[in-house]
């Protein structure tokens, strides 16, 4: 583990509490509204979501016959997740980027891969290796959601900086497409934060 890694799982456990709370504040769709029309129609499709946190969006999946693989580092968020959508449709995993070595050895194809506020803890040297991971285990067709924090980086968080044409390029460098790129202002009303973005979509064969 790098040391942003650790520095970052480490505050996540630290501050668990404070931080579900405020992650349960907006809904799914506060957050994500500009996902939801690219979501499979079909019931039973299966979700990855990467750095679940709260476990909010893992929840709102699931209500929608979603099967959910939830990933989460910090054992503390784990719990206040769990305790806050105790729910059988749920997995969680203790697994983190880049290497995902747990959620690898499911074998499973994913339906949607969900990454949000999460790329801002990879490490620049280790991005393109977590792309082609993710990548990797999604389903022809399947699509990669990601939100990028667009904001100062934070050493004692982990938080590194991001940009939108980083993503653009791996995703044509792995035969993905960008179908959808934007940004929005922070949902918790942030003035020094705003978020990009980005579904992007593998082909099928």
């Amino acid at each position: 583990m790098n040391n942003y890694n650790f520095r970052s799982i480490t505050w996540y456990d630290t501050h668990a509490a404070r931080v579900a709370e405020q992650y349960e504040k907006p809904s799914f769709a506060d957050i994500h509204d500009w996902l939801i029309c690219r979501l499979p129609t079909d019931t039973g499709a299966l979700v990855l979501d990467v750095g679940a946190g709260s476990g909010r969006d893992a929840a709102w999946f699931s209500a929608r016959g979603y099967d959910v693989v939830a990933v989460e580092p910090s054992e503390a968020m784990r719990d206040e997740a769990r305790r806050r959508h105790p729910d059988p449709r749920i997995r969680w995993v203790n697994d983190r980027l880049p290497d995902l070595t747990s959620v690898h050895l499911l074998g499973a194809a994913f339906d949607v891969i969900l990454v949000s506020a999460v790329w801002m803890h990879v490490s620049p040297s280790e991005r393109a290796r977590c792309f082609r991971k993710l990548i990797t285990m999604l389903k022809p067709g399947g699509l990669l959601a990601v939100t990028l924090r667009l904001g100062d980086p934070d050493s004692e968080r982990g938080i590194h900086s991001v940009n939108v044409e980083e993503l653009h390029r791996l995703a044509r460098e792995h035969g993905a497409y960008v179908e959808y790129s934007d940004t929005s202002p922070d949902a918790l009303g942030r003035p020094n934060v705003s978020w990009a973005e980005l579904a992007i979509r593998l082909p099928v064969d």
